[in-house]
This record gives C-alpha cells, sequence and structure tokens, in this order.
C-alpha cells in the first residue's frame, strides 16, 4: 500500500502545483480572467463531486472526491479572496469552521454519505482547518511567536504518524485518505519554515 499511496500523493501534488501555477499566471491578468478561472475551477469542483458519486469505481471516485475539494477549495478559499470577497481563513469565520468541521467528522464517522463526496468535502474542511490555523498564528500572533513552533512540531509528528498508517492500510480508501492527510500536514510544516522566512517560498519563484 505503500507504494499506492505516494503514487496518490504525487498525483494529489502534481495537480495542487498545476491549480496553484495557473491562478498565479491569471491572477496577473486582471479581474475578468480571475472571474473566468473561478467559474471555470467552480465548474470543475462540481463536476469532479458528481464523478465522485456516480463512478463505480472506488478508487477513481475518491480521486474524483480529492480533486473537487481542492478546486473548491481554489474558488472559495483564494479566487473569492482575490476578488475582494470574504476571506473564509480570518479568525471571524471560527465558528463556522467548527460547525463545518463538526458535522464533516459526524458524517464520516457515521458513513452516511458515499466516499467520493467525503473525500470532497474533507479535503476542502482539512485545507480550510490548516490554513486557518497558520494563517491566525502569523497574521495576530507574528510569525515569530512562540506558539508557532509547537504547532509546526506537532504537524511534524502527524506527518510521521499519516506515513506510517499510508504504509499500514488496508483499503485503497484509507491509503488514500491517508496519503492525503500526509500531504496536507507536510505541506503545512513547509508554510512554517516559509513563514519563518528559513526557505523562499514558492511565490518566490
Amino acid at each position: 500500500m505503500g507504494k499506492k499511496g505516494l503514487k496518490c500523493l504525487l498525483l494529489v501534488l502534481l495537480i495542487f502545483a498545476a491549480t496553484y501555477m495557473a491562478l498565479v499566471g491569471v491572477y496577473r491578468l486582471g479581474t475578468m480572467a480571475t472571474i473566468i478561472m473561478g467559474l471555470i475551477l467552480l465548474g470543475l469542483g462540481i463536476a469532479f463531486l458528481f464523478f465522485s458519486i456516480t463512478t463505480s469505481d472506488t478508487r477513481k471516485g475518491n480521486y474524483f472526491g480529492i480533486f473537487s475539494g481542492l478546486f473548491l477549495w481554489a474558488v472559495l478559499g483564494e479566487v473569492v479572496e482575490k476578488l475582494g470577497g470574504i476571506a473564509i481563513t480570518e479568525w471571524q469565520m471560527f465558528p463556522l469552521l467548527g460547525w463545518f468541521t463538526f458535522l464533516i467528522a459526524l458524517l464520516g464517522i457515521k458513513r452516511y454519505l458515499p466516499t467520493g463526496l467525503l473525500f470532497s468535502l474533507g479535503h476542502f474542511n482539512a485545507v480550510w482547518l490548516l490554513h486557518f490555523v497558520m494563517v491566525n498564528q502569523f497574521e495576530l500572533m507574528g510569525r515569530t511567536s512562540w506558539i508557532t513552533y509547537p504547532s509546526c512540531a506537532i504537524f511534524a509528528l502527524l506527518v510521521i504518524l499519516f506515513g506510517y498508517r499510508m504504509t499500514r492500510a488496508e483499503t485503497n480508501t484509507e491509503n488514500m485518505a491517508y496519503s492525503l492527510a500526509l500531504l496536507l500536514t507536510g505541506w503545512t510544516v513547509l508554510e512554517y519554515i516559509w513563514g519563518w522566512r528559513l526557505l523562499p517560498g514558492p511565490w518566490m519563484l
């Protein structure tokens, strides 16, 4: 399962990098181009969400769900903020984030929804939660605040845990879930390091 997990991680990272670079390029073209890109990503997010529910192949459905969550985040978490709309990572959004996180956790534990749909909602929620924690620590307390160091250490430990669990997973769904968790927590560790200016971030390129 370790090789399957790494394949999932690399594929999701590749799509993420392509989406990120596309957004960076579109932002430079102006507001109209950004709006068009946002609508395209929204369409992809909804389409992939539909495919995640309708496909009979579990692993393929999970991939559709993961990419759906990524595209929906790109729209609601990035493009909307860039256009001057609501920034869902601001601390005032904590009640909504807390409610949404509780709901996703409950649906996941009870298994009320198809796995593809849970991957979509779970991926969106995980990116939102991790980004919310890091961004507000840096913005409200400062990038050199003491709390950023144990937070980064906790995420680093989670990287190790998720990597281990990924290699021991018994099903494709479990394997992909831990692979995605490994990628997201690993990326969060890198964002802390970039925030501390120990290494240049990808935007510097």
